[in-house]
């Protein structure tokens, strides 16, 4: 024992090395006074025999009826005060993970910071990253990334209906962020990929720059920066989001917030934007006066 703790020259008082000096040292005078209590790191002085006339010096024991760790915190309470409510099971190893999760809320960061200096990364994405403090901190991580991401595209673009029976003025093309011959096709219906109208569908940010029409449409719409929503889109896109409420049932949560999370965020930001226009577009929907037609593929790739 001895030369395994000379082994680790650890130098701080709290380290693990430092720890378990100060530990060795408690229990010396148990080992000096019994020398048969043997070489071990936990040792106490124990009844021994009948009746426990006798004590001896032995390895400790933390599962006899007084020592556990549930039978000091029973010690604790007193019916003056408030005891201490720990919920069960009482397990002394929850302190520590306890305090290695604070240290995740406090710190932040990568599993090699969340880890610190007294074990392995490895221990601690093993036996404390999957604790659900941790598991929240690493969704709001992915979330918060997400958004970056999100934010970082243009939002579609609005036009009520005064911008849309005005589309081909100049001022109503310029404020949407249209050409002259996109506001012409567009308010004749040529540029409807679907779900919503697109300001130019050979150049989208989600296919490659190769001059060919966009082939992620209506499944990204809602991600695109070419799309234009007027209120007649609003019923459909009501139906599109509750077919997305319903992959949320068919989808493990992890595959559903990685295809349709952001659909349905950015779903959700549109309508409030237009409440105004909610309403109708919603009765519309459940009166069965809007379709929702998705492509094949669309369903096949994206709905299992």
């Amino acid at each position: 024992m001895g030369a395994a703790l000379r082994g680790h020259s650890g130098a701080g008082p709290r380290d693990v090395p430092g720890l378990l000096r100060r530990l060795v040292a408690v229990t010396d005078s148990v080992r000096r006074a019994y020398r048969d209590a043997g070489p071990w790191l936990w040792v106490a002085v124990e009844p021994s025999g009948t009746g426990g006339a006798r004590v001896a010096g032995k390895r400790a024991g933390f599962v006899q009826t007084g020592r556990r760790f549930t039978d000091w915190i029973t010690r604790q309470r007193d019916g003056r005060v408030p005891g201490l409510e720990v919920s069960l099971p009482h397990d002394v190893r929850r302190l520590r993970k306890t305090a290695k999760v604070t240290k995740a809320v406090v710190l932040g960061g990568a599993v090699a910071d969340l880890a610190g200096d007294d074990h392995h990364v490895e221990v601690f994405r093993r036996h404390y990253a999957h604790g659900t403090t941790a598991h929240v901190l690493a969704g709001r991580a992915v979330t918060g990334a997400q958004h970056k991401v999100f934010a970082s595209l243009k939002r579609p673009v609005f036009a009520d209906e005064a911008a849309v029976v005005g589309l081909t003025e100049p001022e109503v093309v310029s404020a949407l962020g249209l050409t002259d011959s996109a506001a012409r096709a567009m308010s004749e219906g040529q540029l409807d990929m679907g779900l919503v109208n697109c300001r130019d569908p050979y150049d989208s940010p989600h296919a490659p720059a190769d001059g060919q029409v966009c082939h992620v449409a209506p499944a990204m719409c809602m991600l695109c920066r070419n799309a234009v929503v007027f209120p007649e889109h609003l019923p459909r896109l009501v139906l599109l989001a509750e077919h997305i409420e319903q992959m949320r049932t068919r989808l493990a949560p992890p595959h559903w917030q990685a295809v349709w999370g952001r659909q349905a965020a950015a779903l959700a930001e549109l309508f409030d934007e237009c409440a105004a226009w909610m309403p109708q577009a919603r009765q519309q929907a459940g009166q069965g006066r809007a379709r929702l037609d998705l492509p094949l593929g669309m369903r096949t790739e994206y709905d299992q």
